[in-house]
């Protein structure tokens, strides 16, 4: 059974990552349409409504390890203006929406430590939902950014490689679901924690440049609040 203090966590963690999922596939999928391909329009997808986003296995790993993944926005590259950029921008478009929000996020969490003084026990309520949003949003920015496709890191490497380059290893990228696996397989099983180094280093640089000294080690003293 859980605790008490899990149950808040689950709580509050919940809207923010169904939050979290849906700015990130809703940016995917209006970035596209705004490019030329309407295909994830077709399917309802330019919209911020979680349950058109929701995949349940990565619903399931987002209660495990805390970060999981929804849907894959469906883009057809060849309807696009210009597709290599184009796809470059629509696969951009998923983490730095997570990344922006996060940042606004953590300034609406400094503003409230900074000049609300000691928080009440409602103040801390508010200052935790915030502190896992803006986690949850920055850490999803990066873990996205990962060069493994399915992941998005995987597309913008490919957009970012000169053409030439691109076009031989694209063949291997066909790997990336199984390269990806097998690191997940790895991190658990010899405690590698790569996925944990890649993620939590530059998501806590992000909240230390954006919250200061003070207002990061108020919220990491949140503990019952940390992802």
């Amino acid at each position: 059974m859980f605790s008490n203090a899990e149950l808040l966590f689950f709580l509050l963690f919940i809207p923010n990552m169904l939050l979290a999922l849906s700015i990130h596939e809703f940016s995917h999928a209006g970035t596209a349409y705004l490019f030329g391909d309407d295909t994830a329009a077709l399917e309802g997808r330019v919209s911020m409504n979680p349950l058109v986003h929701i995949d349940p296995l990565g619903l399931i790993a987002f209660f495990i390890i805390h970060f999981g993944w929804a849907r894959p926005v469906p883009v057809n590259p060849t309807r696009l203006g210009n597709p290599r950029r184009d796809h470059l921008l629509v696969s951009l478009a998923g983490p730095g929406s997570n990344l922006v929000l996060g940042v606004l996020l953590l300034v609406v969490a400094r503003i409230l430590v900074t000049y609300t003084g000691t928080p009440t026990e409602t103040m801390t309520m508010v200052l935790g939902l915030i502190f896992i949003g803006a986690q949850l949003n920055v850490g999803l920015c990066f873990f996205n950014l990962i060069p493994i496709p399915p992941l998005d890191g995987g597309h913008i490497l490919e957009g970012l490689l000169p053409t030439e380059i691109a076009r031989k290893i694209g063949p291997y990228l066909n790997y990336g679901p199984y390269i990806f696996i097998g690191l997940i397989v790895a991190s658990y099983l010899f405690g590698l924690h790569i996925f944990a180094y890649i993620i939590i280093i530059p998501m806590y640089l992000i909240m230390g440049l954006v919250l200061g000294g003070d207002a990061l080690n108020a919220l990491i003293g949140l503990e019952k609040f940390q992802i």
